[in-house]
């Protein structure tokens, strides 16, 4: 579902993507992870078609990303960090706006508008103005924007961005849910080891640019924390080991 080989991304004389590859299948829960500036939105930027590499190959869905990104834009659901959304509109309003962009037929959108509202636990607010939910409720807003159009690859930045922990964790469950997951290539970020654990079949940690460490999911249940995970692979990757799996 996403395949990038040699993907570089240059702003001036920096390089913040380093020749990153990657090949994530039908079903994978990909976290990428590491520091700040490590590029992992710049990745998902470019992904996304919102921002072109400087050089490389990367395709979604079967869709290049460089030369067809109406079709790539098709096959995405893309949750930027910080997404916009309209605030004077209503739930169900904003959601049937996004699905008319996206030239939804009126009968499948009015299908997928009931089942992302009842996966993202939106019905009791479905006619609430946006302006007047908590920024977790937004986020579930969000979520439901970028699935609606039933799409085969998920692109999330952050997705727990300004949730409370209660939020964070029904997101979490929301997330791995296989009505949102379970034939979809999901591909986050994140800085939260809970939502790692709880829902990565596989995590890549991006350093400076570069895939440093390419690790089953279940090597997040080692440390206890990320930070101390970063510390490892760095060491690996230091040492010639990274990118075991």
């Amino acid at each position: 579902m996403i395949q990038i080989q040699q993907l570089t991304r240059d702003f001036g004389s920096h390089r913040v993507l380093q020749g990153v590859a990657l090949d994530a299948a039908p079903g994978e829960r990909i976290a990428l992870v590491g520091g700040n500036g490590a590029g992992k939105t710049t990745l998902l930027r470019i992904l996304a078609t919102y921002l072109p590499a400087t050089s490389g190959y990367a395709t979604v869905a079967g869709h290049d990303v460089f030369a067809d990104s109406a079709a790539v834009r098709a096959a995405l659901g893309y949750l930027p960090e910080n997404a916009p959304l309209y605030a004077d509109m209503r739930v169900t309003e904003y959601l049937k706006f996004r699905g008319r962009l996206r030239r939804m037929g009126r009968l499948h959108l009015r299908r997928r508008l009931h089942e992302v509202i009842q996966l993202c636990d939106l019905a009791p607010l479905r006619n609430a103005r946006i302006s007047s939910l908590s920024n977790g409720f937004r986020r579930r807003v969000c979520i439901a924007d970028a699935i609606l159009h039933d799409p085969p690859v998920l692109l999330f930045d952050d997705p727990l961005a300004a949730c409370d922990p209660d939020q964070a964790d029904k997101l979490a469950e929301t997330l791995v849910s296989p009505e949102v997951c379970a034939t979809r290539t999901l591909l986050f970020t994140t800085h939260s080891r809970e939502l790692v654990q709880a829902i990565a079949t596989r995590i890549l940690f991006l350093d400076r640019g570069k895939i440093a460490a390419d690790v089953p999911g279940t090597d997040c249940l080692r440390k206890a924390s990320l930070p101390m995970m970063f510390a490892e692979w760095r060491a690996m990757a230091a040492n010639g080991a990274g990118g075991a799996a």
